[in-house]
């Protein structure tokens, strides 16, 4: 996935792995806790170093955690940030089309 993006997006920055906590802040222990030691899979950032997408790539056990995946999304939505979530590596045709429309 994360050849295909470069691909895709050559001229952006591609993060693995950011931590939630490096994206989200909030001074409340018990709001702070229900994103602790979360993991987003991808960020994707302009030249600018702006988060323009959060990407996830859903292996298959994801499979029965909708709930947990919705809740994550949620809260990264909240944040200001735009989820995309993939069970398959999209074609570079498809990321584009997604992500920048």
């Amino acid at each position: 996935m994360f050849i295909r993006l470069k691909e895709a997006f050559p001229q952006h920055h591609i993060l693995a792995q950011v931590a939630f906590s490096a994206l989200i802040t909030n001074n409340n222990f018990k709001i702070r806790n229900k994103f602790n030691r979360k993991v987003t899979d991808f960020v994707l950032l302009n030249q600018k170093l702006e988060v323009v997408a959060i990407i996830e790539l859903d292996d298959p056990t994801h499979i029965g955690k909708e709930q947990e995946d919705a809740e994550r999304d949620a809260m990264l939505h909240e944040a200001g940030y735009q989820v995309y979530r993939y069970t398959d590596i999209p074609n570079v045709h498809s990321l584009k089309k997604d992500i920048l429309n």
